[in-house]
């Protein structure tokens, strides 16, 4: 005979039911951050990337549950040290990389690399865009591309060009230029922008591939002259200088950038709500104002969004890579 529970019975039989569920369910997606976020940065302490990663995370905290966050800068080896500090902690959305363009040039350029930054991150969110602008001294005679480009080939052999480093983007697209005007100059790598930047403006260094990011401070002085810039239209922080497209020169199409990477493996509900809470906050009318401010354009990619556009970009570096022969080991 079948037993049949009294109303009041089956209510609190279902319940324990569902409480029991419930309580499955924590277990098995447990609250997360629980514990402070990291975010690991190539950049050196108090550079102007830092400080404004220490910015931004500072105001992620409210959208994540109040929790805390810790700054952790890994210089050196071209961001490869910042890399592995990822690799190393657990992928359980607890640490997180500011990573660059660099990333989708390294695995064709550095063919020893202990890691694939395809197979290895996951890309989140993107933090900043901007342009690579040709930047020339000021005291340089010609005002655009062509005069510059001719002027530049009649000291072939005897010009060099600057970059903040072996393998960023600013070499490559450094690189390129040398490659496509036939000018067989010499790339002098630094230890970052800053001191790259200073002697290009006092004319020790003839031309450099930068982001307009960091060369908004120069150009605002009047010590640097930017020719073009690479991307698909024009900054709409410098209307008035062109593309590298608009003056016939291809392959100039991609920007550098900035954005947050977790460990693979790092579970998808956690590096959605991490991109969701990034890209909400970069709507505030607070971040739109500080990007226009250091001429920083953004995206509102999702994560699957910004993987495909990181192995587009791998795949463009990589065929450009190729064709100059280029490898940084």
């Amino acid at each position: 005979m079948r037993h049949v529970l009294p109303r009041r019975h089956a209510l609190t039989h279902l319940a324990a039911l569902g409480l029991a569920a419930a309580t499955g369910t924590s277990r098995a997606q447990p609250k997360w951050p629980s514990r402070p976020v990291r975010y690991i940065t190539q950049a050196a302490p108090g550079d102007p990337v830092d400080l404004r990663l220490r910015e931004f995370v500072q105001g992620l905290q409210p959208l994540l549950g109040g929790m805390s966050s810790i700054v952790d800068n890994k210089t050196g080896a071209g961001g490869i040290l910042a890399h592995q500090a990822l690799l190393q902690a657990p992928a359980d959305g607890h640490t997180f990389l500011l990573a660059n363009a660099a990333m989708t040039i390294f695995p064709s350029i550095y063919r020893k690399l202990p890691y694939s930054p395809l197979r290895d991150f996951m890309p989140i969110a993107v933090s900043g865009l901007s342009p690579i602008g040709l930047a020339v001294p000021a005291s340089s005679p010609e005002r655009t591309l062509a005069e510059w480009a001719t002027a530049a080939a009649r000291q072939r052999g005897r010009l060099n060009y600057g970059s903040p480093g072996n393998g960023s983007v600013s070499h490559v697209y450094g690189f390129q230029v040398n490659e496509d005007l036939g000018l067989g100059a010499t790339h002098i790598p630094y230890k970052g922008a800053s001191p790259a930047l200073m002697d290009l403006a006092a004319g020790q260094v003839h031309f450099m591939m930068l982001d307009i990011f960091s060369l908004r401070p120069l150009l605002g002085q009047g010590t640097l002259r930017l020719l073009a810039v690479s991307g698909e239209r024009r900054s709409k922080y410098l209307p008035d200088v062109p593309t590298f497209a608009e003056l016939g020169h291809r392959g100039y199409d991609r920007t550098g950038w900035t954005g947050y990477y977790a460990r693979a493996g790092t579970p998808v509900a956690v590096a959605e709500q991490m991109a969701a809470a990034v890209n909400q906050l970069n709507t505030a009318p607070e971040w739109v104002e500080k990007r226009g401010q250091v001429w920083s354009d953004w995206l509102p990619l999702k994560p699957a969004e910004m993987a495909e556009r990181v192995k587009a970009e791998t795949e463009a570096y990589a065929r450009l890579v190729a064709k100059i022969g280029f490898y940084a080991d």
